[in-house]
């Protein structure tokens, strides 16, 4: 099932630019440098504010704990990319926001809307949950998330909770971690209408609009985009696939809703949505040229939120949906569907909060039913999940505690009780120092019990035990940490190779593994210089073979230096990413690479920015996955103009 984009003839126009997006982002991002006239007054206080503002350790987060904390209290390791950040990915989809992300290794099978994979820590994809304002997103059939197909323009903020603690808080998948993703216009301050406008490399175009009402009691934010590439020609000719000439394209159109009102003081409603439905031309490995892949992804909820005093609760009905049609058949021409998969996921919970004399206590209870629809012939087509958690959290001046227990009960196996065990101690008011242990579980998704071909429906949910301990340290102008962790797994779920020749196989539970890591991040902002660095080393080992994980680089590293004016920003950062084994024998690898990437923003005026983006400056040839490029040099020009 591997595949990436291709373009077929009816992607290709001709650019409406006669300077090259590449000048043009090179112009822009000089013409910043040099320009030096005040601008808005919001724009100048947020360039020239206290530097704790942006520091991570000063931020909120409610992924870490289910209930607003600031990073600066929270055990897991946590980083939250807030809408001031997300403006330097304007074009791009959420997976492009990830890739830059310490302890994340991302792969794609090409460019633009292509399948994509997020590793954290060394924990696979499937192991990684994701959702979309509290509503699991990860697919119940393939396991992950489809983020290339999710637009940073349609974003308010990522949180990521790096980490086995995620299980104890949201049950199965959350192994190694959890990525929320917040629709755009949950912090909406005020009524206002922006277009965007952007054109770059390989025939980019992207246009969206936005409008914002806000008052005391309501907010209401609508956004619609639209966005197409003519792509790149994704296959390696060296891998040996099935490979056409030709470039591979991508289409989306993406809307997306906020809506709250406060009934009184002490009650809010509301709802959210996020859509995408685009088409991705594919390289599938099959021996039709230009097939490709109609996707809808989708992601909406309502809430009510009652708080007064000391209590607090939250009803919330959610239901996520992806559906995949897949035109690679022989008889493509006559559109006849090799794969449809439509799955659904509904979800509601029930949160109770209450302020005791000494910390917070959290409980609550969710339902969960995935059902998929499918032209495969699935032998369990439906699942349902209930759940109970309860949690306590402590934040005091020197002391930091967390402590969750979560009991999942799902209707296809045993039900699986998960704990977290969490707590930091400051050492002075600036440095802290803490330690976690963690238990937690994935069941087998549809995909990895019954795919046909490859069913094996006696897997049973793997498990792992999850230790680490941090030292950081913080103030107005810097936050540092290191985290040292420790994973080990039992009963492991890998693909196993049952013909070597066809690549024919199935998920198997494989025994122990172990994954030991460290991770250093370190942000600074002095004045108006933003620079920081982060490094991962990973250490995995399969118990049986002794060999290592696939796809797992022992190093990965990043360094950025930014400088921020009231008239203009601008970031260039340094990505590293080191070897890794594409086979399970350790006897091929994927080669290192290093890639330079530059940001800038250059605000004309109170209504009207230039956003450019220039990435892969040094135009390198590089793979995430064997067998399929990814861009060389690109660039992105777009224009907003807000009417106030």
């Amino acid at each position: 099932m591997r595949y990436t984009c291709q373009t077929s003839p009816r992607f290709i126009k001709k650019p409406f630019f006669t300077i090259h997006p590449i000048t043009q982002s090179v112009l822009v991002i000089i013409g910043m440098s040099v320009t030096g006239v005040s601008a808005h007054a919001a724009i100048s206080e947020a360039a020239n504010g206290e530097a704790e503002s942006t520091l991570p350790s000063l931020t909120f987060t409610t992924t870490a704990t289910k209930t607003p904390t600031l990073v600066k209290n929270t055990i897991a390791q946590t980083t939250v990319i807030d809408e001031e950040q997300l403006q330097r990915y304007r074009g791009q989809s959420v997976i492009d926001v990830l890739r830059g992300q310490g302890g994340i290794y991302v792969t794609q099978n090409g460019g633009d809307g292509a399948s994509s994979g997020v590793r954290l820590r060394g924990y696979s994809n499937s192991q990684v949950l994701v959702l979309i304002d509290g509503i699991r997103y990860s697919s119940a059939t393939a396991g992950g998330a489809a983020l290339s197909l999710l637009p940073v323009d349609q974003i308010d903020r990522i949180e990521i909770v790096y980490g086995a603690s995620g299980s104890s808080l949201y049950g199965s998948d959350a192994m190694g971690g959890v990525i929320q993703v917040f629709t755009k216009g949950q912090n909406a301050q005020q009524s206002n209408v922006a277009l965007t406008l952007g054109a770059g490399s390989e025939d980019s175009y992207k246009g969206q609009i936005t409008g914002q009402l806000v008052n005391s009691a309501t907010t209401l934010s609508l956004s619609t985009g639209y966005e197409k590439t003519n792509g790149i020609d994704a296959t390696n000719t060296n891998a040996g696939f099935t490979h056409y000439p030709d470039r591979d394209g991508f289409e989306s159109k993406n809307a997306s809703l906020v809506a709250k009102h406060k009934v009184n003081d002490n009650v809010e409603i509301g709802a959210t949505g996020l859509f995408a439905k685009s088409t991705t031309d594919i390289d599938s490995g099959s021996k039709v040229p230009n097939a490709y892949a109609d996707q809808t992804n989708a992601a909406v909820s309502a809430f009510a939120d009652y708080q007064q005093d000391k209590l607090s609760a939250n009803i919330k009905y959610g239901q996520s949906y992806d559906k995949s049609t897949t035109y690679d058949g022989a008889d493509w021409q006559t559109g006849r569907l090799d794969d449809v998969i439509n799955t659904t996921q509904k979800q509601v919970t029930i949160q109770l909060g209450y302020q005791l004399p000494l910390g917070k206590l959290i409980g609550g209870y969710e339902n969960l039913k995935q059902e998929v629809d499918s032209s495969k012939d699935y032998d369990v087509t439906h699942r349902t999940i209930n759940s109970e958690f309860l949690g306590y959290q402590l934040a005091q001046d020197k002391y930091d505690v967390q402590l969750n227990v979560r009991h999942d009960d799902n209707s296809q196996f045993d039900s699986k009780t998960t704990y977290n065990v969490g707590g930091a101690y400051r050492l002075s008011p600036n440095t802290r120092i803490g330690a976690s242990y963690a238990t937690n579980f994935r069941a087998p998704t549809f995909n990895d019990l019954y795919w046909p071909g490859s069913e094996n429906p006696n897997l049973k949910p793997e498990t792992s035990k999850n230790a680490e301990i941090f030292i950081e340290n913080s103030n107005h102008h810097q936050h540092t940490r290191v985290t040292a962790y420790q994973s080990k797994f039992t009963d492991k779920l890998a693909w196993v190779t049952t013909d070597p020749l066809t690549y024919a196989g199935q998920m198997q539970n494989i025994g122990k593994a172990d994954i030991n890591g460290i991770s250093l991040t370190s942000d600074w902002q002095l004045n108006n210089t933003l620079f920081g660095l982060g490094y991962d080393y990973l250490d995995t080992e399969d118990k049986k073979t002794g060999k290592e994980l696939i796809y797992q680089p022992k190093n990965k590293g990043i360094v950025y230096l930014g400088y921020q004016q009231p008239k203009y920003d601008i970031r260039t950062e340094l990505q590293y990413v080191g070897e890794r084994y594409r086979d399970a024998n350790n006897s091929q690898t994927l080669d290192s690479y290093t890639l330079l990437n530059l940001t800038g923003n250059y605000y004309v005026s109170p209504n009207l920015t230039i956003s450019s983006r220039l990435n892969n400056l040094t135009d390198k040839d590089y793979e995430t996955v064997y067998g399929y490029r990814q861009k060389g040099i690109n660039s992105f020009v777009s224009l907003t103009y807000q009417w106030f």
